[in-house]
């Protein structure tokens, strides 16, 4: 892979660094030199793209998050293919992920963990407002950036509902330490969901830990479905009991029981 680097896509985008990478894409730090500056590239592992499934994913991915233009959402510059490898080219953002500030100091200030929050679900609302749900919501998939505020990436797993999805029945999309119960499950999902990988991570923001752990991924999603999220105050006192009530409105484990929508998790947040 380390062979790509210093290699341009399409005469354009020099590749410097890989900054991160995953089953179906290396993301890259380049420099875009028609107009001189930074950029992040996702391109697409090359032993994926005989997967038509998986090809469709990514170009889909493109096309969702091209429709969304909001501060707190990584934004889509450009996007084409090398080579018969597409390739998605995002603003860079110089920072942290979420999950390395948490790694880093442990607990976050509380009124910190609410301000990004805030920021994420204003972000997860621009996408439901589209009807794309990211459906991988967590603090690796969370930019800080050096102003401090908060940008979602990452829509790689997004679908829009009105599609139908290339998820093969019952098979858990996402990282399961914030799976939302019937994502576990295999059953529908809605933006909804989000909201309650939203509560697991202000959850985890706010203790320094993920509320499940278990020996195995499925044994962790399947305590999301069956075990009572743990009480936040038990593990840190000086949190409200308001501050409890949103997470334990946006962690129900049936829908009927969370918020209605991302205004509404927005209002309780402010």
């Amino acid at each position: 892979m380390t062979t790509l680097l210093g290699t341009k896509l399409n005469g354009r985008y020099r590749l410097d660094a890989r900054i991160g990478a995953g089953g179906m894409s290396t993301v890259y730090r380049a420099l875009d030199e028609t107009l001189e500056r930074r950029v992040a590239i996702k391109l697409m592992n090359t032993e994926v793209v005989s997967d038509s499934d998986q090809l469709e994913r990514f170009r889909r991915e493109a096309r969702a998050v091209a429709q969304l233009s909001h501060p707190n959402i990584v934004g889509v510059i450009d996007a084409g293919e090398d080579e018969g490898r597409p390739y998605i080219v995002f603003e860079c953002v110089e920072g942290e992920t979420l999950k390395e500030r948490i790694r880093r100091q442990g607990r976050l200030p509380i009124p910190e963990a609410v301000a990004y929050a805030i920021e994420i679900v204003r972000a997860l609302g621009a996408a439901h407002a589209r009807h794309i749900v990211h459906r991988d919501v967590k603090p690796q998939n969370v930019l800080i950036d050096e102003e401090g505020s908060a940008k979602v990436t990452d829509f790689g797993i997004a679908r829009t509902l009105e599609e139908d999805g290339l998820t093969a029945d019952g098979r858990v999309l996402g990282t399961t330490d914030y799976v939302s119960p019937e994502q576990a499950l295999g059953q529908p999902v809605t933006g909804q969901s989000d909201l309650y990988s939203l509560g697991v991570v202000l959850y985890e923001m706010l203790t320094g830990e993920v509320p499940f752990r278990g020996e195995s991924q499925v044994a962790v999603a399947m305590k999301h479905v069956r075990d009572a999220m743990p009480d936040v105050q038990a593990k840190r006192p000086e949190v409200s009991a308001a501050l409890a009530k949103v997470i334990d409105t946006a962690t129900a484990k049936r829908v009927a029981d969370r918020y209605a929508d991302d205004a509404e998790l927005i209002a309780d947040l402010e």
